[in-house]
Protein backbone atom coordinates (compact mmCIF):
# COMPACT_ATOMS: atom_id res chain seq x y z
CA UNK A 1 0.00 0.00 0.00
CA UNK A 2 1.89 2.80 -1.29
CA UNK A 3 1.57 6.57 -2.69
CA UNK A 4 3.46 9.77 -2.78
CA UNK A 5 2.50 10.77 0.99
CA UNK A 6 4.35 7.27 2.43
CA UNK A 7 4.24 3.63 2.39
CA UNK A 8 1.43 1.93 4.68
CA UNK A 9 2.36 -1.14 5.84
CA UNK A 10 0.94 -3.65 8.56
CA UNK A 11 3.24 -3.75 11.68
CA UNK A 12 4.69 -6.55 12.25
CA UNK A 13 6.24 -7.95 15.55
CA UNK A 14 9.53 -9.67 13.76
CA UNK A 15 10.07 -6.28 11.45
CA UNK A 16 8.38 -3.72 13.33
CA UNK A 17 9.49 -4.07 17.50
CA UNK A 18 12.52 -1.72 17.50
CA UNK A 19 10.23 1.28 16.74
CA UNK A 20 8.37 0.73 19.67
CA UNK A 21 10.10 4.06 21.23
CA UNK A 22 8.97 5.73 18.14
CA UNK A 23 5.40 4.95 18.07
CA UNK A 24 5.38 6.16 21.75
CA UNK A 25 7.13 9.39 21.39
CA UNK A 26 4.36 10.08 18.85
CA UNK A 27 1.98 9.03 20.72
CA UNK A 28 3.58 11.48 24.08
CA UNK A 29 3.73 14.41 20.92
CA UNK A 30 0.23 14.18 20.05
CA UNK A 31 -1.00 14.45 24.44
CA UNK A 32 1.80 17.27 25.31
CA UNK A 33 1.62 19.32 22.08
CA UNK A 34 -1.90 19.09 20.54
CA UNK A 35 -3.44 18.46 23.81
CA UNK A 36 -5.31 15.37 22.01
CA UNK A 37 -7.15 13.11 24.35
CA UNK A 38 -5.68 9.56 23.83
CA UNK A 39 -5.48 7.55 26.90
CA UNK A 40 -3.05 8.96 29.33
CA UNK A 41 -2.94 12.64 30.67
CA UNK A 42 0.46 14.83 31.49
CA UNK A 43 2.99 14.45 32.64
CA UNK A 44 3.59 11.24 30.87
CA UNK A 45 5.73 8.26 31.87
CA UNK A 46 7.70 7.11 28.60
CA UNK A 47 8.12 4.26 30.89
CA UNK A 48 3.99 4.07 30.84
CA UNK A 49 3.43 4.69 26.87
CA UNK A 50 6.03 1.74 25.98
CA UNK A 51 4.64 -0.55 27.80
CA UNK A 52 1.20 0.41 26.50
CA UNK A 53 2.50 0.14 23.40
CA UNK A 54 3.93 -3.51 23.92
CA UNK A 55 0.53 -4.82 25.28
CA UNK A 56 -1.12 -3.42 21.57
CA UNK A 57 1.93 -5.52 19.70
CA UNK A 58 0.75 -8.34 22.15
CA UNK A 59 -2.68 -8.02 21.02
CA UNK A 60 -1.71 -8.19 17.04
CA UNK A 61 0.20 -11.32 18.10
CA UNK A 62 -3.35 -13.24 18.96
CA UNK A 63 -4.59 -11.18 15.83
CA UNK A 64 -7.68 -9.32 17.51
CA UNK A 65 -5.67 -6.35 16.25
CA UNK A 66 -3.75 -5.06 13.45
CA UNK A 67 -1.59 -1.63 13.68
CA UNK A 68 -0.89 0.28 10.38
CA UNK A 69 1.74 2.31 9.72
CA UNK A 70 2.46 5.03 7.63
CA UNK A 71 6.27 5.46 6.96
CA UNK A 72 8.46 7.63 4.73
CA UNK A 73 10.75 5.00 3.92
CA UNK A 74 14.22 6.94 2.53
CA UNK A 75 15.98 3.17 1.42
CA UNK A 76 12.39 0.88 0.51
CA UNK A 77 13.81 -2.65 1.21
CA UNK A 78 15.71 -1.70 4.33
CA UNK A 79 15.13 -1.89 7.92
CA UNK A 80 12.99 0.78 8.85
CA UNK A 81 14.19 3.62 10.64
CA UNK A 82 12.49 5.41 13.47
CA UNK A 83 12.55 8.97 11.77
CA UNK A 84 10.40 7.45 8.91
CA UNK A 85 7.58 6.56 10.82
CA UNK A 86 4.97 9.32 9.95
CA UNK A 87 1.63 7.97 11.57
CA UNK A 88 -0.26 5.35 12.94
CA UNK A 89 -3.74 3.82 13.24
CA UNK A 90 -5.38 0.64 14.91
CA UNK A 91 -7.79 -1.40 14.09
CA UNK A 92 -9.33 -3.67 16.64
CA UNK A 93 -10.74 -6.88 15.74
CA UNK A 94 -12.55 -8.19 19.52
CA UNK A 95 -14.30 -11.17 19.51
CA UNK A 96 -17.63 -11.25 19.11
CA UNK A 97 -20.25 -14.03 17.61
CA UNK A 98 -23.11 -11.46 17.77
CA UNK A 99 -20.77 -8.74 15.83
CA UNK A 100 -18.05 -10.38 13.73
CA UNK A 101 -18.24 -7.84 11.23
CA UNK A 102 -17.50 -5.00 13.51
CA UNK A 103 -13.94 -2.96 14.01
CA UNK A 104 -12.76 -0.27 15.79
CA UNK A 105 -10.40 2.45 14.63
CA UNK A 106 -7.91 3.59 16.97
CA UNK A 107 -5.15 5.70 17.89
CA UNK A 108 -5.34 7.44 14.57
CA UNK A 109 -1.82 9.65 15.00
CA UNK A 110 0.28 12.05 12.76
CA UNK A 111 3.67 13.01 13.82
CA UNK A 112 3.79 16.68 13.92
CA UNK A 113 6.05 16.99 10.86
CA UNK A 114 4.24 15.45 8.51
CA UNK A 115 0.49 16.45 9.15
CA UNK A 116 -1.58 18.62 6.41
CA UNK A 117 -0.13 16.20 3.38
CA UNK A 118 -3.04 13.49 3.91
CA UNK A 119 -1.19 11.07 5.89
CA UNK A 120 -4.43 10.36 8.05
CA UNK A 121 -6.80 9.60 4.80
CA UNK A 122 -3.50 7.56 3.39
CA UNK A 123 -3.71 5.78 6.63
CA UNK A 124 -7.97 5.24 7.14
CA UNK A 125 -8.03 4.10 3.45
CA UNK A 126 -5.89 1.17 4.16
CA UNK A 127 -7.48 0.42 7.62
CA UNK A 128 -10.80 0.25 5.58
CA UNK A 129 -9.67 -1.80 2.80
CA UNK A 130 -7.94 -4.59 5.39
CA UNK A 131 -11.01 -4.22 7.30
CA UNK A 132 -13.41 -5.33 4.06
CA UNK A 133 -11.18 -7.83 3.17
CA UNK A 134 -11.30 -9.42 7.11
CA UNK A 135 -15.06 -8.74 7.15
CA UNK A 136 -15.14 -6.13 9.31
CA UNK A 137 -17.33 -3.83 7.40
CA UNK A 138 -19.21 -1.89 10.25
CA UNK A 139 -16.23 0.79 11.71
CA UNK A 140 -16.96 2.70 15.01
CA UNK A 141 -14.88 5.11 16.55
CA UNK A 142 -14.97 8.38 18.59
CA UNK A 143 -13.23 11.71 19.07
CA UNK A 144 -13.23 14.96 20.43
CA UNK A 145 -16.01 16.80 19.22
CA UNK A 146 -14.31 20.28 17.26
CA UNK A 147 -11.48 18.45 16.72
CA UNK A 148 -9.88 18.41 13.34
CA UNK A 149 -10.41 14.27 13.47
CA UNK A 150 -13.87 14.70 13.87
CA UNK A 151 -13.76 17.25 10.80
CA UNK A 152 -11.55 14.30 9.08
CA UNK A 153 -13.90 11.54 9.87
CA UNK A 154 -17.12 13.36 8.57
CA UNK A 155 -15.01 14.22 4.86
CA UNK A 156 -14.28 10.39 5.05
CA UNK A 157 -18.33 9.20 4.98
CA UNK A 158 -18.53 8.46 8.85
CA UNK A 159 -21.98 8.82 10.41
CA UNK A 160 -22.26 10.92 13.41
CA UNK A 161 -24.00 7.96 16.06
CA UNK A 162 -24.43 10.71 18.40
CA UNK A 163 -22.15 13.00 21.08
CA UNK A 164 -21.79 12.97 24.84
CA UNK A 165 -20.54 15.53 26.85
CA UNK A 166 -17.82 15.86 29.42
CA UNK A 167 -16.64 12.08 28.30
CA UNK A 168 -13.12 12.63 28.18
CA UNK A 169 -10.69 14.42 30.46
CA UNK A 170 -8.00 16.30 28.02
CA UNK A 171 -5.10 17.29 28.78
CA UNK A 172 -5.45 20.25 30.10
CA UNK A 173 -7.59 19.02 32.81
CA UNK A 174 -11.15 20.16 31.31
CA UNK A 175 -14.02 17.64 30.97
CA UNK A 176 -14.79 17.65 26.76
CA UNK A 177 -17.50 15.97 24.85
CA UNK A 178 -16.98 13.28 22.43
CA UNK A 179 -18.36 12.19 19.00
CA UNK A 180 -18.92 8.66 17.82
CA UNK A 181 -19.35 7.77 14.51
CA UNK A 182 -20.03 4.49 12.49
CA UNK A 183 -19.20 3.65 8.76
CA UNK A 184 -20.90 1.03 7.36
CA UNK A 185 -18.12 -0.07 4.47
CA UNK A 186 -20.62 -2.31 2.29
CA UNK A 187 -22.61 0.65 1.21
Amino acid sequence: MSDSLGTVTLFSAAEHSHLIPYLAAIHGSCITHDRTIATFLPPLSHDKLLSWWKERIAETNCHNRIIFLLLNESEPGTRVKGHEVMGVVMLALPHSETGPFRGFVEKLLIHKSFRGRGGARTLMNALEMEAAGRGRTMLLLDTETGSNAEELFRKLGYVEIGQIPKYKISPTGDLKDVTFFYKNLQQ
